[in-house]
């Protein structure tokens, strides 16, 4: 109803809503699917058109007509980690200002469900598929994409095709020269597998630029499992470190979630952090910022990430979008310095 208690005008088809707004359909169809071409004026004024003339187009039917559905599919694979949570915000916000709504599919890193969700959302003819973490091999992934616009978003594997993600080498490199300039020289990975290669290559890096030895500054207190690194795995990385005689005076978590379960267990048992063992996380949630000690961590620019995947799916959806692969869009890394680490206590060991 208007103010003046007049029905609104419904809008059934969208040449109606063309006829209305004095557009053509073709401006109209465009910018509905967010078509570059498109003034970003004359898409808002369709949008909001739409909006108060009650006017939604049926993307089901329009795939069914060859034509572009406006809808992407996005899979991934954690509901309890926030950090992905505030990444599909972002991208759900970017792909909307560009005309684009999301079918979001939850797998919880089973390999399985993953070729499902992809076979599912060709049946629903999405325009392009967005893989959040993904565990396909780049060859699984290959043949399971074939055909589709594609972008993966910090998989956990290297990818050959279109994707982004967060320099985490360099952002484990960003760690370790902070701990070696407090003076530490014994460190320990919290949840990481010697053959993670989103950590290990930063890791061996930065030990050569400093001379140090992995063999003897470097111990690995790896996942009890394969899932997902939570706040148990920290709990779980901490108790291995308590056991050990000889334990690191530095810890690298994988992330924030082990982080900060790891140094609460240990101030738990008595040990100081930072005083005696200084403890890292990667992610920058914003619970680190609000326990105490506040966590040293990483920030990974979760915003800039999903607008670098956002575009490079837009690039594929131009009209004359070549099948190039496209080279990955690497966000850099922040280095946040919290309360968690502090020099050396003494000489170091090594």
């Amino acid at each position: 109803m208007t103010l003046s208690g007049e029905p609104t005008r419904k809008v059934r088809s969208q040449s109606e809503l063309a006829r209305h707004l004095g557009l053509s359909d073709w401006t109209v169809s465009r910018a509905i699917n967010g078509h570059p071409a498109v003034k970003e004026s004359t898409r808002k004024r369709v949008l909001k058109a739409m909006s108060e003339l009650g006017f939604q187009s049926d993307p089901i039917a329009r795939g069914l007509r060859g034509k572009r559905t406006g809808l992407i599919g996005v899979l991934f694979n954690e509901l309890c980690n926030s950090i992905l949570l505030e990444k599909l915000a972002s991208f759900e916000h970017f792909l909307r200002e560009h005309g684009l709504r999301t079918v979001l599919t939850f797998t919880a890193q089973d390999e399985a469900a993953e070729l499902r969700a992809v076979a599912d959302f060709r049946r629903l003819r999405v325009d392009a598929v967005a893989l959040l973490q993904s565990t396909l091999s780049p060859a699984r992934s290959a043949r399971t994409l074939a055909g589709l616009k594609s972008v993966h978003v910090d998989p956990m594997i290297p990818q050959n095709g279109p994707a982004a993600w967060v320099d985490r080498n360099r952002g484990v490199e960003f760690l370790i020269d902070h701990l070696v300039a407090l003076g530490h020289r014994r460190f320990g990975t919290l949840g990481i597998n010697e053959n993670n290669a989103w950590r290990q290559p930063g890791l061996l890096k930065a030990f050569a630029r400093h001379g140090l030895d992995p063999a003897r500054h470097l111990k690995w207190y790896p996942p009890q499992d394969e899932m997902a690194p939570s706040y148990a795995t920290g709990v779980y990385a901490a108790g291995q470190v308590l056991a050990d005689p000889e334990r690191p005076s530095a810890l690298i978590a994988i992330n924030d979630r082990v982080a900060l379960a790891a140094a609460q267990h240990l101030r738990a048992h008595g040990v100081d952090v930072p005083g005696e063992c200084s403890v890292t996380g990667f992610d920058y949630l914003e619970i680190s910022r609000h326990l105490h000690p506040t966590l040293t961590t990483i920030d990974h620019q979760p915003q800039l990430l999903m607008e670098a995947a956002g575009k490079l799916l837009l690039e594929q959806l131009e009209e004359n979008a070549t099948d190039q692969r496209a080279q990955p869009r690497v966000t850099p890394p922040l280095l946040i310095i919290g309360e968690s680490t502090g020099p050396v206590r003494g000489k170091p060991n090594f």
